[in-house]
């Protein structure tokens, strides 16, 4: 499914479980045929990758073909019978829905999981979608996350003597071949090294590179389908770019080298911890890292017992997150949950971050006018706003700013006596129905900020999970602010931007006490029974 996409352009506007339903239908074709726009746009590399040349290589693309494109249609069918089987005032619609998501979401576990390689990468990104797909999705899919494929005979072995010309028995002291985790591209194992260093091994899967071209083919021609029939999600514009990202997904040195560089950038930070890379022990499919016994950042029930606080990790995992945006501008461009664990160090929580081998690099230009933008939006600036909008390639500043800060520019709340489930999908469907305004703003932006956006909606989505018990914007508005702020060197520049500074901290409580107050107002008319479930538009307002 072209995951990341819709993630980018809705996660800011709706969340109500009613609509979710349009939103699955609409992506149908894209989603379980193979048409994952954020594989397709992170791996499109056509020119470099090898071709399946064997008739049985061949044959097995075919299979992934046929299955893949049989899968979205039925998908598609599916929701599309439903839909004018049930009815939405009925008291069984949501229990039907249910059923029908939980039916779909399984056809797209067995669609991956038989498929594979760049497959998987499509199922983690969807389980990141948790604030707008149905749980039954996210429940389903996130088995993707941690557990793994099974590999043919000894292809484990065949690889290591292809790299190293040794058995993994005969470079570790002990190596456990039973894999502990499923990357999207490789499988991770425990080892000893000779040392008694425990140590993580992730090893790429055989028949990658080999199978790559003739999946992105699939993919292309899967996603033009679901452009022909669903014109709204038509992002074969993106097909273009970003071509030498496989490379570097590929290339465990590179990952390696990006662990390490982001452990440079982020080692002020006590509480981010990258794991050691063995270099010695690496190629360019065997990746060796220290090990580290941690929970998933998405185990909520797990962390709270072992006396974590979700506020402190949500507060961290932005903080960190934003120092790479505004601050540093090397940008991990997937922190799924699957990549982001928690442990107690030193008395601490610390997040322990993993899987190197997509990042972007902000340009100083970029970095700067994008934190400059962000200071514009909190003090109301309009001027500023349209002035680094422009300058980083963006012509509506208004529906920029919406990308970005994944909230309304517009507000749709106001002060009523009475809220009907009438008012919150008037406001859902208002958000949704501006789709083709916010997939013209993702066309002008320059493309290493849609890696930007992707990394942002990533963490909001984790962020719901917990629950949101931190302000975000307002987390990531300070460290901006601080690179915009960082420019004035004089002495008279800095006295000059004190009334800016009182007004970036007046606008940020005014801000943060509407919030609060409309948080308390609308689960107030809930309690009184003035309101419905009031959730969906409490998610539009983080």
């Amino acid at each position: 499914m072209s995951s990341f996409w819709l993630k980018i352009i809705h996660s800011s506007y709706y969340n109500a479980a009613k609509q979710n339903h349009i939103l699955i239908k609409s992506a149908a074709t894209a989603c379980a045929a193979g048409g994952a726009l954020v594989v397709y746009s992170t791996f499109t590399s056509n020119k470099h990758a090898q071709t399946e040349s064997s008739p049985l290589a061949a044959a097995a693309a075919a299979l992934r073909f046929i299955r893949s494109l049989r899968i979205g249609l039925t998908i598609s069918i599916d929701y599309w019978l439903n839909q004018r089987i049930l009815n939405p005032e009925s008291e069984d619609y949501e229990k039907c829905m249910s059923i029908v998501h939980s039916r779909n979401a399984n056809r797209i576990l067995h669609g991956c999981m038989i498929n594979g390689g760049t497959y998987i990468k499509i199922g983690q990104g969807l389980v990141s979608l948790s604030h707008i797909l149905p749980r039954e999705y996210i429940t389903t899919l996130q088995w993707l996350q941690d557990k793994c494929l099974v590999r043919k005979g000894d292809e484990v072995e065949q690889i290591f003597m292809a790299e190293f010309g040794k058995s993994p028995d005969d470079m570790f002291k002990s190596f456990q071949h039973e894999p502990i985790a499923a990357a999207s591209l490789a499988q991770v194992f425990v080892a000893t090294t000779k040392n008694d260093e425990k140590v993580a091994v992730k090893v790429q899967y055989k028949d990658l590179q080999e199978r790559f071209s003739n999946d992105v083919s699939t993919i292309e021609f899967l996603l033009r389908l679901a452009a022909y029939f669903h014109p709204t999600f038509d992002f074969t514009w993106i097909l273009q770019d970003l071509t030498e990202n496989l490379r570097n997904e590929l290339d465990f040195k590179k990952e390696g080298q990006n662990a390490e560089k982001c452990a440079g950038d982020l080692a002020h930070l006590s509480y981010i911890y990258i794991p050691k890379v063995y270099w010695d022990l690496c190629s360019k499919r065997v990746l060796v890292t220290e090990f580290i016994d941690a929970i998933k950042i998405s185990e909520n029930e797990a962390l709270i017992q072992r006396g974590h606080s979700l506020a402190d990790i949500d507060k961290k995992m932005f903080t960190a997150f934003g120092e790479q945006i505004f601050q540093i501008g090397f940008v991990h461009a997937d922190p799924h949950p699957g990549n982001v664990f928690v442990r107690k160090f030193n008395n601490e929580t610390q997040l322990v971050l993993l899987d190197h081998g997509l990042y972007q690099q902000l340009s100083e230009d970029e970095r700067i006018g994008l934190s400059n933008f962000w200071q514009a939006i909190v003090i109301r600036d309009r001027i500023k706003m349209d002035k680094y909008s422009k300058a980083l390639g963006v012509q509506n500043y208004a529906e920029f700013a919406e990308v970005l800060t994944q909230t309304p520019m517009k507000k749709e709340f106001r002060l009523v006596t009475r809220l009907t489930q009438t008012d919150i999908d008037y406001i859902s469907e208002v958000a949704q129905h501006r789709l083709d305004i916010i997939t013209k703003t993702l066309k002008e932006m320059p493309r290493s900020l849609l890696f930007v956006i992707r990394n942002l909606n990533t963490l909001r989505a984790i962020a719901h999970d917990h629950g949101n018990p931190v302000n975000r914007y307002r987390i990531l508005a300070r460290i901006a602010t601080k690179t915009a702020f960082k420019n004035e060197d004089s002495f008279w520049m800095k006295v000059r931007s004190i009334p800016l500074r009182i007004s970036f901290e007046y606008q940020l409580f005014l801000q943060r006490s509407w919030l609060a107050f409309m948080k308390w107002y609308f689960k107030f008319l809930e309690m009184i029974g003035r309101a419905p479930d009031t959730s969906a538009i409490l998610a539009l307002m983080y």
